[in-house]
């Protein structure tokens, strides 16, 4: 990787998440940490989010739904923010839930449809739901 992929990677990712994701997240580099940062910025964003073969809303989705795939609604959460950035609708990335029904299964679903409903609700974007949902009861 080069140094005009990490300038590249770094416009790329607070164009993408926002100024303050990428300067929060060198700030909490340490030299033992660093490289493994500058490689990511400068391979993720600096080389792959600059090909233009898929458009960045194209890329968020196909994003959103590795990480929907691989279980990891932390990542998933932040590419919503990133998706919605990018000009993705909402019914969109939500539609990546209930696609993933079919295709990963309900726990993995059932986890990114709590994940994105969480973010957009952090976002304002969707409202809270009135009561939480009653456990199922155990028979006796």
């Amino acid at each position: 990787m080069t140094a005009e992929s990490f300038k590249d990677g770094l416009k790329i990712q607070k164009e993408i998440m926002g100024e303050e994701f990428p300067q929060r997240a060198m700030d909490n580099t340490t030299p033992l940490t660093r490289p493994y940062h500058e490689l990511l910025v400068s391979f993720t964003f600096g080389e792959v989010w600059k090909r233009d073969v898929l458009s960045r809303a194209e890329r968020s989705l196909v994003t959103c739904a590795m990480l929907i795939a691989l279980n990891r609604p932390d990542q998933l959460r932040t590419h919503i923010r990133g998706a919605l950035n990018n000009g993705v609708p909402m019914e969109k990335i939500f539609e990546l839930a209930i696609h993933a029904l079919a295709y990963c299964g309900a726990p993995l679903a059932g986890t990114a449809r709590n994940a994105i409903v969480e973010e957009f609700q952090k976002l304002g974007l969707e409202p809270a739901a009135s009561a939480p949902v009653a456990p199922p009861q155990v028979k006796k």
